[in-house]
Order: C-alpha cells, then sequence, then structure tokens
C-alpha cells in the first residue's frame, strides 16, 4: 500500500483502512473502532490519560477477542 501525497489525510486513512481490514479485520476493527479516542478535536496532540484511555481501550477489545466463547472448552 502506497499513500497518496495528493490524497487529504482521510482518504489515506481510508486506504490504510482497506488495507487493515484485508490483512486482520478483527483487529482492523478494533483499532478503528477506538481510534476516535485520540481525536483532540483539534491542532493539540492527544494527552497521555488519552493515550492510556485508548491503550486500555485496544487491550480490553484484544482480550476478549483472544477468549474462547462461553462453553468452549478450547
Amino acid at each position: 500500500m502506497k499513500f497518496e501525497l495528493n490524497n487529504s489525510f482521510d482518504d489515506n486513512v481510508a486506504l490504510f483502512k482497506a488495507e487493515a481490514e484485508k490483512i486482520d479485520p478483527e483487529c482492523a476493527k478494533i483499532l478503528f473502532d477506538n481510534l476516535g479516542l485520540l481525536d483532540t478535536g483539534g491542532d493539540a496532540a492527544p494527552s497521555r490519560a488519552t493515550i492510556g484511555e485508548f491503550h486500555k481501550a485496544v487491550l480490553t477489545a484484544l482480550e476478549t477477542l483472544a477468549k474462547p466463547p462461553e462453553g468452549d472448552k478450547s
């Protein structure tokens, strides 16, 4: 995948999302479901607390994904 310099940021994010979904749809969903947590709505970078919340949300989702379904003895 190659980002296009003439594309908008959103267009390149869409390209990245499509490529990530091809590689691992479940992990791509977790990433993009939680990516909004990092959006500060301005030019300011996300705070450490905000980044920590993003990490926590992604980790929780990954741990849930790794658990076998109820009743599964695997």
